[in-house]
């Protein structure tokens, strides 16, 4: 009889202790809350959050790169021709367009970059994230770390920006330091060789030529010289589009680009040189007549009666056998 009531006070001691446990859950566990049914809430949050992340890396911070760029591209061009300078440093000049609407310290063209430099795209998304996800995207006086333009391939520029950024919910968080990359296709901008070097009376916009290197001929270097087209020729001597924001007409070892200057524009005229761009504007061959070709073809000469090739160019544009006689 002993040990049958001592049975009866260990169930019951055991009951009171499970009853003290559940009442400290419910009095500690807010009463709207479930763990059981809060677990794939919080999952299905995370993965949401995440995904943004992952389009944020890849395609957000990209794009605003890319529109923020080109937006650049064209206010330093018009700031070019309004100054009617070349720029001592492209990159310098790009960064600070890019980052801040200035140049020199002074504010470039409003119409074109108020809110268009990065920050204000990062400030875009933070905004639209914010209101899309409810959650925050943190970018802070040092988000961008560093910028760098440049080119590997000849209608392209390739802007690399390093940004760092937080996001964060009532959930989970992530902190992230990337490089984010973006090109930028250069035809249809206008050309900063033309515009300096004619002050603003010859523009020549930048579109590339369908003609592959073994396939010109008379008639096609007509066309390329009345539309003004561009071409890339492999061991090009010509400068890249780059290059041509500084004057500078060294060659460019992946990247350069060359057109034909039309001798009938009233700015060109009749000139002894040779009238690939960048030869014609630095006076490359400039009164070397012994070294400069005319174009005998009938029909040619007739629409172009002042036109010159250097000898290099006759060949590279198939002009040897179409009537080309020295200049003098």
């Amino acid at each position: 009889m002993e040990r049958k009531q001592f049975g009866k006070k260990g169930i019951f001691l055991t009951f009171i202790a499970i009853s003290l446990i559940a009442a400290f859950i419910l009095i500690f566990l807010p009463s709207n809350v479930s763990l059981k049914k809060d677990i794939p809430v919080v999952k299905t949050r995370v993965t949401t959050i995440n995904g943004y992340v992952t389009d944020l890396e890849n395609v957000y911070l990209q794009k605003a790169l890319q529109s923020s760029g080109t937006k650049t591209v064209i206010a330093l061009i018009n700031y070019m021709q309004s100054q009617n300078k070349f720029l001592a440093n492209f990159e310098d000049s790009f960064k600070e367009v890019l980052l801040n609407g200035t140049i020199d310290g002074q504010p470039i063209e409003p119409g074109i970059m108020a809110g268009n430099t990065y920050p204000d795209w990062l400030e875009k998304i933070r905004t639209t994230a914010d209101n899309a996800f409810t959650i925050s995207t943190n970018f802070n006086a040092t988000t961008v770390n560093d910028i760098s333009v440049y080119q590997t391939r000849p209608w392209f520029l390739t802007v690399d920006a390093n940004v760092s950024f937080i996001v964060y919910s009532e959930t989970a968080s992530w902190n992230k330091n990337i490089v984010v990359r973006s090109e930028i296709d250069i035809q249809n901008f206008n050309d900063p060789y033309y515009l300096i070097n004619t002050r603003g009376l010859y523009s020549n916009r930048i579109n590339k030529s369908s003609v592959n290197f073994d396939e010109w001929d008379i008639n096609k270097t007509m066309d390329h010289i009345r539309h003004g087209t561009y071409v890339h020729f492999e061991n090009s001597k010509a400068p890249s589009f780059i290059m041509r924001f500084t004057n500078t007409s060294l060659k460019s070892s992946c990247c350069g680009i060359e057109s034909v200057v039309n001798p009938n524009e009233p700015a060109i005229g009749n000139k002894m040189e040779s009238y690939v761009d960048y030869l014609f504007f630095n006076h490359t061959y400039q009164n070397m007549c012994t070294q400069l070709y005319n174009i005998t073809e009938p029909s040619f000469k007739s629409e172009f009666p002042h036109f010159k090739l250097d000898f290099e160019h006759l060949v590279l544009y198939n002009l040897t056998e179409s009537g080309a006689i020295r200049a003098c």
